[in-house]
């Protein structure tokens, strides 16, 4: 064995084993076992003591914008469709290659600080195949686990014609789907409804089922955008693209603020799944999203950040946190969000296996954290991501003793610093 982690109080999604080894190889088969290391387990290489750290696996960021990390600061006081507007499409729009190849290597480390070693990114830059292809590039090269939702938009500001956004979906899931052993998955991911013309919102969820991918997107974020789409359909956004053949399992609903008691009966008939962007709703004031009633009726509930632009970070833990505060305080019920169902969001839905070859190590003597009554209770209310040793994705280590393994953090946020100076400058903001 390569890693053996010992001596782990190990969380899982079904039980906690509070004395527990953790062995893995360079493939990332693993032995996940109870008490003290068996003298017949051979181990070699890395050997971590994890006596007062807890060890879980690895959380779902399961909507963000990585790109926006260099648009952070913005959304104070401002509305959603003020802050797109008046900032966020203007930076996005002066966006160059190298801009985002900077400004997502800052959302993925973020991000694996954060605790996610699974990140769906919904990619609003796709200016041209270069502005995609420099952050699978740079997912690869850092081993977290990516799934990027090409977004795309045919109506309004930077919208594109039909056959481009066809042209590079069909490009992306030839060319990247199930890359770097499966890592890398691509999606298909319209921004928002009313940008959206419905043949092309067809054609794109068509194109994404024939590889098994995901439809990735905002849906019902305002009360201003159901209103709009009342005025051009006749229907609130979830009942229109209930209509066009668009909802199942393979779509996720994000945001999911302003729902009907229909839209609530359609999520649950085709078992879509909800993102739930706690942090984003707070601070853009969209509202609280109905999460308690969606989880009693069944509905798959996971959880994301948002943007880095509208949270304004990548702390799966502050997530966890505030989703809890959240779903108690605008149901008045301190009963509802329990750790072990908050935890479960952050999870996300992807297949058990993968999870099992991801894990973030949490030190967890700290004066914020101990004594410690409840470790699923300590993990939502306690922790941090400042809190996280170690990261493993697919059996390697990108985080260790809280520094990531092979990059220079320093030098990459002085680079940052300086290449987003000239970004506002020709932003105009």
């Amino acid at each position: 064995m390569t890693m053996l982690i010992e001596n782990a109080t190990i969380v899982l999604p079904d039980r906690v084993i509070a004395q527990g080894y953790l062995a893995l190889d360079g493939q990332a088969d693993l032995i996940l076992g109870e008490g003290a290391v068996p003298d017949t387990l051979g181990h070699t290489g890395l050997r971590i003591d994890a006596r007062n750290k807890v060890l879980l696996p690895g959380l779902t960021n399961a909507h963000t914008h990585l790109e926006q990390t260099f648009m952070r600061g913005y959304s104070a006081n401002r509305s959603l469709l003020d802050w797109l507007k008046n900032v966020i499409w203007k930076l996005q729009a002066a966006m160059d290659e190298e801009d985002v190849r900077l400004a997502t290597t800052l959302g993925m480390v973020e991000a694996i600080r954060g605790g996610a070693t699974t990140i769906i990114d919904h990619h609003k830059v796709p200016f041209s195949t270069r502005h995609t292809d420099v952050v699978l590039e740079t997912a690869e090269k850092l081993g977290v686990r990516l799934t990027l939702a090409r977004a795309w938009a045919d109506r309004g500001t930077n919208a594109e014609s039909a056959a481009s956004i066809m042209q590079d979906l069909q490009r992306l899931f030839s060319d990247w789907h199930g890359a770097a052993n499966g890592r890398i998955q691509i999606a298909n991911g319209p921004l928002v409804p009313w940008r959206c013309s419905p043949a092309l919102l067809q054609q794109t969820t068509a194109l994404a089922r024939q590889y098994g991918a995901i439809t990735h997107c905002h849906m019902n974020e305002t009360q201003d955008e159901v209103a709009l789409s009342l005025r051009e359909t006749g229907q609130r956004p979830l009942e229109w693209f209930g209509g066009l053949g668009l909802l199942g399992p393979d779509f996720q609903a994000v945001h999911s603020v302003w729902l009907s008691d229909q839209e609530i009966k359609l999520l649950k008939q085709h078992h879509v799944t909800v993102t739930h962007c706690p942090a984003a709703n707070m601070i853009l004031a969209s509202g609280a999203a109905p999460i308690t009633r969606l989880l009693r009726d069944g509905v798959p509930v996971q959880l994301g950040s948002d943007g880095p632009a509208s949270n304004d970070g990548q702390d799966m833990f502050e997530m966890m946190r505030l989703a809890a505060l959240l779903g108690k305080v605008s149901t008045l019920n301190a009963q509802v969000m329990s750790p072990q169902a908050v935890l479960g969001m952050a999870l996300g839905v992807a297949p058990l296996p993968a999870h099992m070859r991801d894990w973030i190590l949490l030190d967890m003597n700290a004066s914020h954290i101990q004594p410690i009554g409840d470790v699923h209770a300590s993990l939502l209310y306690n922790c941090r991501g400042s809190d996280i040793d170690m990261v493993i994705v697919d059996g390697r280590v990108l985080l260790q003793d809280k520094r990531v393994v092979g990059l220079d953090e320093s030098a990459l946020l002085e680079e940052c610093r300086e290449r987003v100076r000239h970004l506002r400058m020709r932003a105009g903001v």
